[in-house]
């Protein structure tokens, strides 16, 4: 299950790299919190624009229509027909997130208006899939976690592509991939009890894409001051603002701020843990115990210790996902990072040389990739309109050297000859053309679409070199498959790492139960101070990588299982 949390159109989720839906985060010097989700993830490392979630007003319902057969059927993910669209007019009193119902066709008043107005649903009658079509709303929840809500939804047998909570929890919004799954949930929801609360769903309406809404207010002059002195800032310096946001804050003090916020953060956890079982007699227990860990922590819910400083915070990246497109002034094709978010209005893209956290192995394979490109005469890929061809490049590199490289496509309408021409192209640039100099240890070729599903995967074709490459992790080599999980610092990851072995307080009799596993650094880590290590992993490659590299490292205590951590 997916949820609503990039800054993409919404009509389009992008595949990660099997780190699972992992929201993308800033890109600051890495602090190494060791508060982490389980993964051991540094926090603030995802080099990647800072597509936060989407906090759109298009919630409401959108214009009425023509009920018309469409005059191009949707395009399918080869699961089966089309799916249909149910013409029927927008819920009544659809709540929103406080922008209003989109206008109805044919009002009165600014025909202008209503034209920018209408282009807000535009990306729902295009000739792709998306999710927004087959959405429902769900309400009278009681109230809920969003964990807590997933879990509901799976147990009565419902697969939604997208589900968004809203603040108030007290309903919440759910997509499909077409019409049958989705009033197939509606029956299912549509009077189950939970929490004492009889739940009811019905039809809900598209979003708004939310770059459009931001242009028709661009439109109307209501650009903001600070957008504005933004706008005035010398390129770099725009980038470095939306990537790495405390680049001129010294270290120390990053440290200093974070971990005050952290401080609040866990105070609100208590109070709010406090405030959702104040009329629960049944849990006095538990209250009385959050009352006295806030008494014994200064408010907060737990004990905080101090953050582990990283120990290199400049070129520490490991993996960064470039965004392919137009530079500032919309002309030349770029590779690097978005200004800011899609749902602000951002479109462009900047080059990454001045940003302090990518190496300079990573630098100068961008600028030779986006020298390729530009000698080529296919266009950019381009989210607004989902015209253009090159979307992403991701690199990974490592401590011993090697290089890889994955290039998302869209294919639009070229033949198969033509998407290998491009391949072929790309090869010969970095075997025997002027990417030479790059040292590239593999590249892989991703066709992706804007018509898949979240049920489908973009497959991975390899080019050239090798299927994998190996990093060094303490005195260990682990290799790396394009789409498995990897710390994307590998020093601080040694940090985090030691400290979890303290804390475990491994005996030769203890068994590690190592979930969501990854390619098995944690587990394999600490193999040799324990009796086993167990390891559980969603992502088939993923595990494939832990056995290996458990066997590339002498080590035989370790066993991998492939499969939902819920039903092993």
């Amino acid at each position: 299950m997916e949820t609503e949390n990039t800054g993409d159109p919404p009509e389009r989720k992008r595949k990660t790299d099997g780190e699972g839906s992992t929201p993308k985060v800033k890109c600051e010097p890495p602090e190494k919190k060791l508060k982490t989700d389980g993964e051991g993830s540094p926090p603030k490392g995802k080099c990647e624009p800072p597509e936060k979630k989407l906090k759109t007003d298009g919630e409401g319902s959108p214009p009425k229509v023509k009920c018309e057969p469409p005059e191009n059927k949707l395009k399918t993910d080869g699961e089966g027909s089309p799916p249909k669209v149910k013409c029927e007019p927008p819920e009544k009193n659809l709540k929103t997130d406080g922008e209003g119902s989109p206008p109805k066709v044919g009002a009165t008043g600014n025909t202008e208006e209503n034209d920018a107005s209408s282009d807000l649903y535009q990306y729902t009658r295009r000739e792709e899939f998306t999710s927004e079509i087959f959405k429902i709303e769900i309400t009278n929840l009681p109230r809920f976690g969003f964990k807590q809500l997933k879990k509901r939804l799976n147990g009565l047998d419902v697969k939604p592509v997208k589900v968004k909570a809203v603040d108030t929890h007290t309903f919440a919004f759910a997509t499909f991939r077409n019409e049958e799954e989705r009033d197939d949930a509606i029956q299912k929801i549509k009077g189950h009890v939970w929490k004492d609360r009889t739940l009811d769903a019905k039809l809900a309406s598209a979003a708004a894409d939310p770059f459009q809404k931001i242009r028709s207010k661009e439109n109307r002059a209501e650009k903001s001051a600070k957008q504005i002195a933004e706008e005035l800032l010398p390129v770099e310096e725009r980038l470095k603002n939306s990537v790495t946001p405390l680049w001129n804050v010294p270290y120390e003090e990053q440290l200093k701020t974070k971990f005050e916020e952290m401080e609040e953060a866990l105070k609100n956890v208590a109070r709010q843990l406090l405030k959702n079982i104040h009329h629960d007699k049944n849990n006095t227990d538990l209250k009385d115990w959050i009352t006295a860990q806030r008494k014994l922590h200064d408010g907060k819910c737990c004990q905080l210790l101090p953050i582990k400083p990283s120990p290199v915070t400049e070129g520490y990246r490991n993996k960064c996902e470039f965004t392919i497109g137009k530079d500032v002034n919309g002309q030349e094709k770029t590779v690097g990072f978005r200004f800011g978010m899609y749902k602000d209005g951002t479109n462009s893209v900047g080059e990454p040389y001045d940003l302090i956290i990518i190496p300079d192995s990573m630098k100068k394979v961008v600028k030779c990739f986006q020298d390729f490109i530009r000698s080529r005469s296919l266009s950019s890929y381009d989210p607004e309109n989902h015209q253009g061809y090159w979307r992403l490049l991701t690199v990974r590199s490592c401590l011993l050297g090697d290089l890889m490289l994955t290039v998302d496509f869209h294919p639009q309408q070229l033949t198969k000859a033509a998407i290998e021409e491009e391949k072929n192209q790309l090869q010969e640039f970095f075997t025997s053309g002027d990417g030479t100099d790059c040292n590239v240890s593999s590249i892989y070729w991703r066709t992706y679409s804007s018509v898949q599903t979240g049920s489908q995967e973009a497959v991975y074709d390899h080019v050239i070199g090798s299927k994998y490459i190996e990093e060094k992790l303490f005195d260990l080599k682990f290799r790396v498959s394009p789409d498995a999980f990897f710390q994307v610092n590998t020093l601080g990851a040694e940090v985090l790492y030691s400290q979890v072995a303290d804390w475990c307080n491994a005996t030769p009799t203890t068994t590690i139960l190592d979930i969501c596993c990854g390619t098995g650094t944690i587990g394999i880590s600490m193999a040799n101070k324990v009796d086993q290590v167990i390891g559980i992993e969603l992502c088939e490659q993923a595990v494939e990588d832990a056995k290996q590299n458990a066997k590339l490292n002498g080590i035989y205590n370790c066993r991998y299982q492939c499969g939902e951590k819920q039903k092993i």
